[in-house]
């Protein structure tokens, strides 16, 4: 049965309705959503980690993007309670959490609502969503309870260890799309049959492959050149060769230990060269060390692209392919760029690339629904019919269009796009009242000195032209 008393509301000045929890039994995960910022007491570890992976583990918008603190004294959080909260506490102050709550707050204002079953999509759009209301990277901790032995907290709330190739998959797809930009942090050495990296390293017979080894030194008597295992020269308390009978005083004058030599303990083979295998001790398997699995383990930063799409929500791109024709999809108009970018290099020809973003207000274009779809459609209909045949159009959601000029210089396209602005300015005040919708537009020239990922970056960023 759930708590009717939802933790203690914590008074503040701003009025804001804060809830202190310490008692975590039976709280109705729902009642989060009256809230605006909630505070969880750390001297209850379980229950506030348990309560805290519910808030991050649902798909309900407003209730993962809550902002969460934890109250600690002692600075002693877990990294992974640390990972998904928006900081640690000492006091239920005002002082302590109003800072990081409004920069979340005005951000989560931002997001456009969606309205998506696709499980995949959804988790996308978390991914993307939460780091943005963060402005924070997503990073991988060291977890002994994680399969690879790095998790990713949030992530690992929905895929468990053996859905650790979906959960890669996952990140690479919004790597692949440019979302998301990657930065080095380890690597590491996978099963490939389970993807764990719990991992037992050892040396084993080559002929019959048990680890049960016995290695000693190897001698050479430089006398009479014999090259045996020590074991064959130890005579009593003396070493004596067993080829000439002379006696081994001093190592660097009578004799040296070139090498080792490995002698098993289950079928009596001698040798120098041992095959390292790794056993897996989550699902038995064994493989030879050339054959695992090696992952690159990055930390991630929202591109300029990334931010785009977490402020207007990503739906498949099918849907988008299909709701607005002449379009052509993102990932298609990233190949055009990228095959222009090498035609300007090779011809030395003048070509632009530009972007058009409608700066809507989130609860305006919410409140709007459909009227603002058909809008937006327009829109895009009218930057069509207004750019050349030659021009290539792609959008990143319902706010940002992308354009390819070939052979025509920024200045051409910059004052086409302005056209085209003052147009849709006049198209959308005509459609809407008091849409405070601005229209900003921004043009480059394409040459060798940026790659495709760094130009549209360049494009999305303080596109404040107009």
């Amino acid at each position: 049965m759930a708590n009717d008393q939802f933790g203690k509301k914590v008074q503040t000045q701003s009025n804001k309705e804060v809830f202190f929890i310490s008692d975590f039994s039976n709280l109705d995960i729902k009642k989060v959503v009256i809230t605006d910022v909630i505070i969880l007491d750390y001297s209850n570890k379980e229950g506030c980690r348990g309560f805290l992976n519910q808030i991050r583990s649902s798909f309900v918008e407003s209730i993962y993007l809550t902002p969460v603190f934890i109250l600690s004294i002692n600075e002693d959080v877990d990294s992974f309670t640390k990972s998904l909260t928006d900081g640690t506490v000492h006091s239920l102050q005002e002082e302590a959490f109003i800072g990081p709550f409004q920069a979340i707050e005005q951000r989560i204002r931002q997001l456009q609502s969606t309205n998506n079953q696709d499980q995949e999509i959804k988790i996308l759009n978390k991914i993307l969503r939460y780091y943005y209301t963060r402005q924070s990277r997503m990073k991988p901790i060291i977890s002994a309870k994680s399969h690879t032995g790095y998790s990713f907290p949030l992530l690992s709330l929905h895929y468990q260890n053996v859905n650790t190739e979906e959960k890669f998959s996952i990140l690479d797809k919004l790597v692949s799309k440019e979302f998301l930009r990657p930065r080095y942090e380890d690597l590491v050495h996978l099963c490939n049959n389970c993807y764990s990296g719990f991992l037992n390293y050892r040396e084993v017979c080559p002929k019959c492959s048990t680890s049960d080894l016995y290695t000693e030194n190897l001698i050479h008597h430089f006398v009479c050149a014999n090259v045996a295992p020590e074991s064959d020269f130890i005579n009593g308390d003396q070493m004596v060769c067993n080829k000439c009978n002379r006696m081994l005083r001093h190592i660097g004058v009578d004799y040296d230990k070139p090498s080792l030599i490995y002698t098993c303990n289950n079928c009596g083979h001698h040798f120098q060269e041992s095959v390292m295998q790794a056993l897996c001790m989550s699902c038995e398997s064994v493989h030879n060390v050339d054959s695992l699995l090696e992952r690159k383990i990055y930390n991630y930063e929202l591109t300029a692209l990334g931010e785009e799409s977490a402020i207007g929500g990503l739906v498949p791109s099918e849907k988008q392919d299909a709701e607005m024709a002449g379009f052509i999809g993102f990932s298609t108009f990233n190949i055009f760029l990228k095959y222009e970018i090498e035609r300007i290099k090779n011809s030395g020809k003048t070509s632009s690339a530009g972007s058009l973003s409608l700066r809507t207000p989130a609860a305006l274009s919410n409140s709007l629904g459909v009227k603002y779809n058909t809008v937006v459609t327009e829109v895009a209909e009218f930057i069509k019919n207004a750019t050349l045949a030659t021009d290539i159009l792609t959008f990143i959601n319902s706010n940002t269009f992308l354009i390819i000029s070939p052979d025509n210089d920024k200045f051409r396209l910059e004052s086409l796009l302005n056209n085209i602005r003052h147009s849709v300015q006049k198209l959308i005040d005509s459609n809407i009242d008091e849409a405070n919708i601005m229209v900003k537009i921004k043009a480059e020239n394409i040459d060798s000195t940026k790659n495709h990922n760094d130009l549209i970056n360049s494009l999305l960023t303080n596109n404040g032209a107009g």
